[in-house]
């Protein structure tokens, strides 16, 4: 019993104070410098398309099965300057599950590619690896949490992905001016 609650008291010790005036309101944020806390809205998907669905299901998995998660507009509703934005969720999605991909571009829309074969432990959707952005994941005292990625981004589209298009925040990094 002591044992237990030395352990559960170490756990939560190692979790991080809380960032200064962090909304209480459930929700992804982001924030640039002492700008104001900007609540993202969801990513718009406009399409979704299957590719070797009938094989995948025939074959019990065992075919590869790609999708293509289309995002309304050509760019992200968020610009940010910063090339490593950090983003702050509390409520929305799980601190495990969090994934920065890169998006296509095209005229009107932006696009992510899924394949069943790149899924995995790290990767349950399946992105292609050259589109994954690593992240570190920090973890607050309150259970809500950050995610900023491991190296700069550079301009471009991206996606903050909870385990699904379905929880997607979308944002594009702008080149910096000099």
């Amino acid at each position: 019993m002591i044992l237990s609650l030395l352990l559960v008291l170490a756990v939560q010790a190692e979790k991080a104070a809380l960032p200064p005036g962090m909304p209480t309101a459930p929700g992804v944020y982001y924030r640039q410098g002492d700008l104001p806390w900007t609540k993202m809205d969801s990513a718009t998907v406009s399409d979704m398309k299957t590719k070797g669905m009938d094989t995948f299901i025939l074959t019990d998995g065992y075919m590869n099965l790609s999708m293509t998660i289309i995002y309304a507009g050509s760019r992200a509703p968020l610009q940010v300057a910063a090339t490593r934005p950090v983003f702050y969720i509390r409520g929305a999605g799980a601190a495990k599950d969090a994934v920065i991909a890169q998006l296509s571009r095209a005229k009107d829309s932006r696009t992510l590619q899924t394949v069943s074969s790149a899924g995995g432990v790290d990767n349950k959707l399946g992105i292609k690896k050259n589109e994954l952005r690593n992240a570190t994941v920090t973890v607050y005292a309150d259970d809500s949490f950050s995610v900023v990625p491991d190296e700069d981004l550079k301009p471009g589209e991206y996606v903050l992905l909870f385990g699904s298009a379905n929880t997607s925040y979308d944002f594009g990094v702008t080149t910096p001016r000099k």
